[in-house]
């Protein structure tokens, strides 16, 4: 006869109801024999049963088939065992972080823009050579999905650009990144060495992403008006876009530098970018996390304190 099922709740309440009994169901589910699954947790097979049946009427559903002392899993016994053995296996593979040294195991890691390629990266290729037991997973993520993700245990560090007050989540200053206007070969503007504010406003410019707060992200003053002629995503897109000549791009000058020793981008410091501040965020401290924060403050600093020239002139 089958069990009538009881109204819904939410999945948090049933799981604290049936928790203390999931290994006993999980023992029976997986020998599908009472006695054999009683004799593996040193249990009567009675007692057994009546632990079983606890879960089911927890759940208000059956969750096995019954014939003698065969009981076989029915399709909503086999959900539940399917995702047990999910779990498990997602414990299993933490446990060696967990109890393992230190320096090995996984290091999650987002972040955004320049700090990807040409900060972080760097660093973390630097960790991976010290400590061959590390393996550090690099991400994109926004500010807003970061702090989910260390909240949830997801991510070791996040690295962006605006401070966050999220209560679970240690957000910190870790240096700045500075950034110049730069017109490309073709541009009118390339190799002019006087070009005035006014000049620089006259063309449009490209636009590397647009933030959380619907502002661009590349440093640009908010209070001095700019023509936009072109949007994308993605700082290298925007860099091509500038190489190309069409429009006038904000670049970071770690990115820009190569470009403009080479004679393929021209540095217009009529129009001064304020520094972009870059923020480390943290749910829980760990060693390694400050290892590289360390890392990563050092050669942000040295980034900061290198000048940019054009050929023939050095821009302070």
């Amino acid at each position: 006869m089958s069990r009538r099922r009881s109204a819904p709740r939410e999945p948090a309440a049933l799981a604290r109801d049936v928790w203390a009994w999931i290994p006993a169901f999980k023992a029976v589910a997986e020998s599908a024999h009472l006695p054999t699954a009683a004799a593996k947790l040193h249990v009567s097979a009675s007692a057994l049963s009546r632990t079983v049946r606890r879960v089911e009427e927890a759940l208000g559903r059956e969750l096995f088939a019954r014939s003698g002392r065969r009981i076989v899993l029915n399709p909503a016994g086999h959900r539940l065992l399917a995702a047990l053995q999910r779990a498990s296996a997602v414990v299993e593979e933490a446990l060696p972080s967990v109890v393992g040294p230190e320096d090995t195991g996984t290091l999650s890691v987002s972040s955004l823009g320049v700090l990807t390629d040409h900060l972080l990266l760097p660093c973390l290729l630097a960790l991976a050579a010290a400590r061959p037991g590390v393996v550090p997973v690099l991400s994109v993520a926004q500010s807003r999905e970061a702090n989910q993700r260390l909240v949830a245990g997801e991510l070791d560090l996040a690295l962006y650009y605006d401070a966050t007050a999220h209560p679970d989540v240690r957000c910190e200053r870790v240096g700045s990144v500075r950034s110049h206007v730069f017109a490309g070969r073709g541009h009118r503007l390339f190799k002019k060495r006087r070009a005035t504010l006014a000049q620089v406003l006259s063309h449009p410019f490209s636009v590397a992403s647009v933030g959380v707060r619907g502002t661009p992200m590349d440093g640009w003053p908010v209070e001095v008006e700019r023509r936009v002629g072109f949007q994308i995503m993605n700082l290298s897109t925007n860099l091509a876009v500038g190489l190309g000549g069409q429009f006038l791009v904000v670049l970071p000058d770690v990115v820009a530098r190569p470009h403009v020793a080479r004679g393929d981008l021209w540095l217009l410091d009529a129009a001064r970018v304020p520094d972009v501040d870059v923020f480390a965020a943290v749910a829980r401290r760990r060693p390694l996390v400050d290892e590289l924060l360390a890392a990563l403050r050092a050669r942000i600093a040295e980034e900061h304190a290198r000048t940019i020239m054009n050929p023939g002139a050095t821009i302070r």
